[in-house]
């Protein structure tokens, strides 16, 4: 099965932009800036295309640079080993903020890193060490058991799990407990999260459907980034659109507990129009539209206040 190379992936994140040197070989940008909360108010990535020489079997680096080899050792010495030229990419990743210390450094925070075809992944300049917690949330990453029975846990230790358990009641009033356990019945000596249930009794979690299932993942994610950034695919997806408002409304309030910037996408209008009911601020919600316009994609912000007004007043579609 074909599959796109890790470096092409992080290539394709970056616009094309034609009117940089025409030497800057594959050259990429992108730059976001922001007026919220979070001290950070821009941030550039820049990426560029390199060349680099191996020693295949001891894993020596050689860099070309400037029409001369140079290498991380003092010396090379002479060696019979075949040499071979594998593609990489130098990132630089570059934040501006409005306060004067951000991570314990003053000023701005730039970050150089290496990343070569099929190879390890390095970081050029290692002068600090910014720290954000980040997850990210897929429309399926909620059927990984065993993954959840770690969040499970991490969660009990940090007494989320009264927290959990108030988000699943969203979808289910019946829900009373959940615990991890390990079936009297079972030949594997396997654990499993189990929820107690007022009609079911002590039921897996694999047996429930996708929507309590779903929403028992992103609440256990909460827990693992508290003072971070949670990123949630197709934020409506599996959740019962009766169930959109009470929980949409549940993950604001902890995001703002929590200390946490949630990025979401959705195609669901209904999930838009349950956002706005569950935010009351001009600082708790804004969406961003992607618009395609030819060879461009331009990108159309809506505060809370602009989105209020075109779904409430004016019965608009903000989708696309």
């Amino acid at each position: 099965m074909y599959r796109t190379s890790s470096l092409d992936s992080l290539q394709w994140l970056f616009a094309r932009d034609l009117s940089l040197n025409a030497e800057k070989n594959g050259a990429g940008i992108i730059s976001i800036s922001g007026t919220g909360a979070f001290p950070v108010k821009h941030l550039k990535a820049t990426y560029e295309e390199m060349e680099g020489m191996f020693i295949s079997d001891k894993r020596r680096r050689l860099v070309v640079g400037d029409d001369q080899l140079t290498s991380e050792e003092d010396q090379i010495g002479e060696s019979d080993d075949p040499l071979e030229v594998r593609r990489g990419v130098e990132l630089r990743v570059e934040l501006h903020t409005d306060q004067l210390t951000l991570f314990g450094v003053e000023g701005e925070i730039v970050e150089t890193y290496q990343i070569w075809e099929n190879d390890f992944f390095s970081r050029a300049l290692r002068n600090r060490e910014p720290n954000i917690s980040t997850s990210v949330v897929t429309p399926v990453s909620h059927r990984s058991e065993d993954r959840q029975i770690k969040l499970l846990s991490d969660a009990r230790f940090h007494n989320f799990k009264s927290d959990v358990l108030d988000l699943l009641r969203q979808m289910d009033r019946n829900i009373s407990d959940i615990e991890i356990l390990m079936s009297p019945d079972s030949i594997s000596s396997q654990f499993n999260i189990y929820i107690q249930h007022e009609k079911l009794g002590l039921a897996p979690v694999s047996t429930f459907g996708d929507g309590v299932r779903r929403l028992l993942h992103i609440a256990l994610k909460l827990a693992s980034v508290r003072g971070g950034i949670l990123l949630i695919d197709e934020l409506e997806s599996t959740i019962h659109t009766e169930a959109l408002q009470n929980s949409f409304g549940w993950l604001v309030k902890w995001c703002k507990e929590m200390d946490i910037q949630l990025f979401a996408t959705t195609h669901s209008l209904e999930a838009v129009d349950a956002l706005l009911e569950a935010t009351e601020h001009e600082s708790d919600l804004v969406l961003y539209r992607l618009e395609q316009k030819e060879m461009k994609t331009r990108v159309v912000r809506h505060d809370w206040n602009r989105l209020k007004r075109l779904r409430e007043e004016l019965g608009q579609e903000v989708r696309w």
